[in-house]
């Protein structure tokens, strides 16, 4: 497999295969990027964006006509440690697929590595990976409030064109609303990571890569408007530990973790010398103290949530498929915190007795990643007794009633203090923290 890169006026189009798949930034963006920063970009976002494509293909090399990249060994480190939590649905084993990565001979035009030399300055602005879901809408909220004058990127990997269109719409939506200023960009090159491309079996190998490449991607988009801070929708639980289905202890997503997060941090410190930095607002917030914030501090951000798993299988017009975890816990939650689930676009009641298996307070079989340690049905049982304390009807509210109200109510103060309150004050940067937790102990309190 070889692969060929060529620098456009847009950004940059990759050739395999006889086939162009380009990566394409607004009018003017990339071209303004400093070209003593733009070869390293180059070589290690082309690697990145294209790192996952032998394991998805089932190729044993593949060769590039660019340098060694600059952190090809931080970047397979990452790409490779998020293996195990992607392999739940797959017919793979993980001691095989791990096994295939780590065989796989990456090939370069040179050694001669591109060292970056940025010489721009930058302001207190944030830019903000947007994907319509719960932690981009809160911490595009929470950047509004704290004066970092966000802009919101949205990144179109042409995969899922119904998910991209609503996507897209609701960031113009809520940009136009708010007065902020956003951004799309087109990338093509996912179409090289997908099982769908190579007629192989579905997994989710392809998106190991894709918090970290959002990091790359942004810097143009951070230098056109000297934003120093990239914000990542890096939450707590994606901390929590559980064991994939071949018993290997992993996380739900390992690149939105605190410690890759510092990889992260170091890579983009290294290209902008230390001018830009990775930072998540809501890494000290669980899943329900998240929800929580946005639904009740922001219900103008909120009302554009968009965070599903299974859109693939949802009606045109929907942007909830009704049939996985991710729907049941947000429908949950806006029960918990007296909210109408049809405000964020429900059309299906989720707690009648068909869900029952998209609970993991009920061990549901049905329960995607971010659903299957200890502390999610913890967080799940707590967002329950909420629901029931507001008067929340349905099969399931029955049942919760019968089988764990007594534990939740014995539970109560733990529960609340594990899934209410800031957990981890230490990944916020010290000059963010004051505005920061002033804005949480209100809500949380």
């Amino acid at each position: 497999m070889c692969l060929s890169c060529n620098v456009t006026t847009y950004g940059f189009d990759v050739q395999y295969n006889g086939k162009s798949y380009k990566l394409i930034y607004p009018k003017g963006m990339w071209q303004s990027f400093p070209g003593k920063v733009k070869g390293a970009l180059v070589d290690n976002l082309t690697f990145l964006l294209t790192m996952n494509m032998p394991l998805v293909s089932h190729k044993n090399s593949l060769s590039y006509d660019t340098s060694v990249p600059l952190f090809k060994s931080v970047l397979e480190k990452i790409v490779s440690g998020g293996i195990p939590g992607a392999l739940e649905d797959c017919e793979y084993t993980t001691e095989e697929t791990m096994q295939r990565f780590e065989n796989i001979k990456f090939k370069f035009k040179n050694s001669q590595i591109k060292i970056p030399c940025y010489r721009g300055d930058t302001l207190d602005r944030a830019v903000v990976s947007f994907s319509s879901g719960k932690d981009s809408l809160l911490s595009s909220a929470l950047a509004k409030e704290m004066g970092l004058n966000p802009v919101l990127i949205y990144v179109n990997d042409t995969l899922t064109p119904n998910e991209n269109r609503t996507k897209q719409q609701f960031i113009k939506k809520l940009s136009l609303e708010q007065k902020l200023d956003h951004v799309i960009v087109k990338n093509e090159l996912e179409k090289l990571n997908d099982f769908e491309t190579w007629n192989k079996p579905q997994s989710c190998l392809s998106y190991t890569h894709l918090l970290t490449s959002f990091c790359f991607v942004s810097l143009p988009i951070s230098h056109a408007f000297q934003a120093r801070y990239i914000l990542l929708g890096n939450e707590r639980n994606m901390d929590y530990k559980f064991k994939n289905k071949d018993g290997f202890e992993t996380t739900p997503s390992h690149d939105q973790t605190k410690e890759i997060m510092k990889e992260q941090n170091f890579m983009i410190n290294t290209m902008t010398g230390k001018k830009m930095h990775v930072v998540s607002l809501i890494k000290p917030l669980t899943t329900l103290a998240i929800q929580k914030i946005l639904m009740n501090r922001y219900p103008d951000f909120a009302k554009y949530t968009m965070s599903c798993c299974g859109l693939d299988a949802a009606p045109k017009e929907s942007r909830w498929c009704h049939n996985c975890s991710t729907c049941f816990n947000v429908y949950l939650y806006a029960l918990a915190f007296g909210k109408n689930p049809k405000d964020y676009g429900f059309t299906t009641n989720m707690m009648s007795k068909g869900m029952i298996e998209l609970s993991s307070v009920f061990n549901g079989d049905k329960l995607d990643n971010y659903d299957k340690s200890s502390h999610a049905r913890d967080e799940q049982l707590l967002a329950f007794y909420l629901a029931y304390k507001n008067g929340a009807k349905g099969y399931l509210m029955d049942l919760f009633k019968k089988q764990h109200l007594k534990e939740a109510k014995q539970r109560e103060d733990e529960l609340i203090k594990h899934n209410l309150s800031i957990q981890d004050r230490s990944s916020v940067p010290k000059e963010l923290q004051r505005k920061l937790f002033s804005i949480f102990n209100e809500e949380l309190n």
